[in-house]
């Protein structure tokens, strides 16, 4: 957690250990990571994590897929990469739409990784990233530490995400079980600035009551901050806590706009 909350450890970690044979000692290696968002800020520090696996194990990692949001595209990415026979295929879950081609990968010998966010019976060899239900536990811990246990609330998410919808389920079940926090209403920025940005325009002119703003995703922060800028409206009396680092939100923070932020290790996973 990044912000001005104590210095303390939340969450759960994931720990794993890759053997690989030398490079020399084995015909050098393809793999793919097949996904959609490949251009979206948030996943940056995923392909640089990509990089230093190929240097390290000393293979080739190819990324396909639309720069956007596309279910149908990342489908047929996951498809095109079962085409070229690699030694295996990585991909991410928002939602369902690659389901069956990660069935049909693995039922032709490829073996398909989920991260980032996974959905259930997606027929891949497992998942490795952020447990979201326990991040939505520390996001909902971390609104607590700076706004204390009574609030009137608004959240911003990409809903319909899997991701963003288990670190709601996570950050509600917290909020009832341990404050008063009151939910007032949610707002869906679409994990896309422009969209995140009138969204929470749309908050701040619906919710004038509010004393809590809680973002999701990658977008939210970003959206929350700079929309309060162009409406010149001043947001440091509310608690605001969101998820993840894009530049604005870092910034945000050191202004003091944004208490704190739940990041991902995106590049480890």
């Amino acid at each position: 957690i990044m912000g001005k909350l104590p210095s303390c450890a939340l969450g759960a970690a994931i720990a794993f250990t890759i053997l690989a044979a030398p490079a020399d000692a084995q015909e050098k290696r393809t793999y793919y990571y097949a996904s959609q968002l490949q251009g979206h800020p948030y996943l940056l520090d995923s392909l640089l994590g990509m990089d230093y696996a190929a240097s390290k194990f000393g293979v080739d990692i190819v990324s396909i897929g639309p720069q956007g949001w596309d279910p149908v595209g990342h489908a047929e990415a996951v498809e095109q990469a079962i085409a070229k026979r690699p030694s295996g295929i990585v991909t991410t879950l928002w939602e369902p739409g690659a389901v069956p081609a990660i069935k049909r990968a693995m039922e032709q010998g490829i073996p398909v990784i989920v991260i980032e966010a996974v959905v259930p019976d997606n027929g891949a060899m497992t998942f490795i990233g952020l447990d979201n239900y326990e991040a939505g536990v520390d996001t909902a811990k971390a609104l607590i530490a700076v706004g204390g246990d009574t609030g009137k609330l608004v959240v911003s998410g990409n809903w319909g995400a899997s991701n963003t919808d288990a670190k709601f389920q996570g950050l509600m079940d917290h909020l009832k079980a341990n404050s008063k926090w009151e939910l007032l209403g949610r707002v869906d920025d679409k994990a896309t600035t422009e969209t995140a940005i009138d969204a929470a325009k749309t908050m701040y002119n619906t919710y004038q009551d509010m004393t809590g703003i809680v973002g999701l995703d990658s977008s939210s922060g970003t959206g929350i901050c700079l929309a309060a800028e162009e409406l010149e409206k001043d947001i440091t009396e509310l608690a605001v806590v969101v998820n993840d680092r894009e530049a604005p939100v870092l910034e945000c923070i050191e202004a003091g706009d944004i208490d704190a932020t739940v990041v991902n290790k995106t590049a480890l996973q």
